[in-house]
């Protein structure tokens, strides 16, 4: 809590996919029975998978009663690539859900899309940036988080003569902001191969591999990662020489 004008703001930081706890409409419908709302600030970051709970609307029931709000939505892609990227994704109810809340934005502040970088994703930055210059938001936008050299969902995975040239292609097509600060980071970020060396990089990227194809082969997913791959001939040719 912090003292502004001699009111108590309260802020609120709702994290992960809170718009499916029960207990967050619960809350915040509280919060707003009791008067506090207007000296409320709510910012989430979500899947946004869901605005609507027992006749209860995010945006109209608990939003617009608050001081001011934020809403950072989590993307990895659009369309099937999007869906293949996060688990559970459903685009167009994301889309829907998203729209929803530009419909009744009062500043371009509280609604952004929060972006994170795979290596999938590298066929999504020109999407991304579309869709955000169509639905006049701001984006923000990180690379996945990458521990070990088995992550070949990260782009360091891919070796630098094959990520650089398409890094460059890409920043010639991206407008001024976050996306493109984070593929000029990825020009300077050390690859798994040069961070772990090539014996240790082979063992973990063929680690990865195997996990990504156990893991399609319960899912039910449309495509593959081979499928969003092979897109570029480079990166293709390197995921088939993985073994």
């Amino acid at each position: 809590a912090a003292v502004e004008d001699h009111r108590v703001e309260e802020v609120y930081w709702v994290g992960g996919e809170p718009l499916m706890y029960e207990q967050h409409w619960r809350y915040m419908q509280r919060i707003i029975e009791l008067g506090d709302g207007p000296r409320v600030y709510a910012r989430y970051n979500t899947n946004l998978s869901r605005i609507d709970y027992r006749g209860c609307n995010l945006y109209h029931d608990i939003l617009s009663k608050l001081r001011d709000w934020q809403i950072c939505a989590s993307i990895d892609g659009t369309e099937a690539i999007g869906e293949y990227i996060r688990t559970g994704l459903d685009y167009a109810t994301w889309l829907t859900n998203f729209k929803a809340g530009v419909a009744v934005a009062r500043h371009r502040r509280q609604m952004r899309l929060d972006f994170t970088l795979t290596l999938p994703g590298m066929f999504e930055v020109e999407n991304i940036q579309q869709l955000g210059e169509e639905l006049g938001v701001d984006i923000l936008a990180k690379v996945v988080f990458s521990f070990s050299p088995d992550i070949v969902m990260s782009p360091l995975a891919l070796p630098r003569s094959i990520l650089d040239p398409w890094v460059d292609k890409l920043l010639a097509r991206t407008n001024a902001g976050a996306l493109k600060d984070i593929l000029v980071q990825l020009k300077t970020r050390p690859t798994f191969l040069e961070q772990y060396g090539t014996e240790a990089y082979l063992k973990g990227v063929a680690r990865g591999k195997t996990r990504v194809l156990q893991l399609e082969s319960i899912r039910s997913q449309s495509i593959t990662m081979a499928e969003i791959l092979s897109k570029r001939a480079d990166v293709y040719e390197w995921w088939n020489a993985i073994n």
